[in-house]
């Protein structure tokens, strides 16, 4: 409800596809960063399954071999950097 920007940046480095995505949204408390990729984790169960960002994980690390990693403090923003081997795209 409030303005915000997102970024999404993405380039090859050595055969590795890199995708940045930041925004300088409300950011997630420590306590639940490292909760994200966790199956049915959720912070409004009227919103959604908790299903979401556990899915998007499995594709990126066992379906394309790739990794994702969040960066985030509450107040700051999202960083999510997600890393793809290009031989998994071909």
């Amino acid at each position: 409800k409030e303005e915000g920007e997102m970024k999404v940046t993405a380039y090859i480095k050595n055969e590795i596809l890199h995708i940045i995505y930041t925004d300088n949204g409300k950011g997630i408390p420590q306590e639940n960063v490292k909760k994200v990729f966790d199956p049915f984790f959720t912070t409004n169960m009227q919103v959604g399954t908790g299903l979401g960002m556990n899915i998007t994980y499995n594709i990126i690390t066992q379906r394309l071999g790739g990794e994702i990693t969040l960066e985030s403090k509450e107040g700051e923003g999202v960083k999510f950097s997600v890393l793809i081997p290009m031989s998994k795209l071909k």
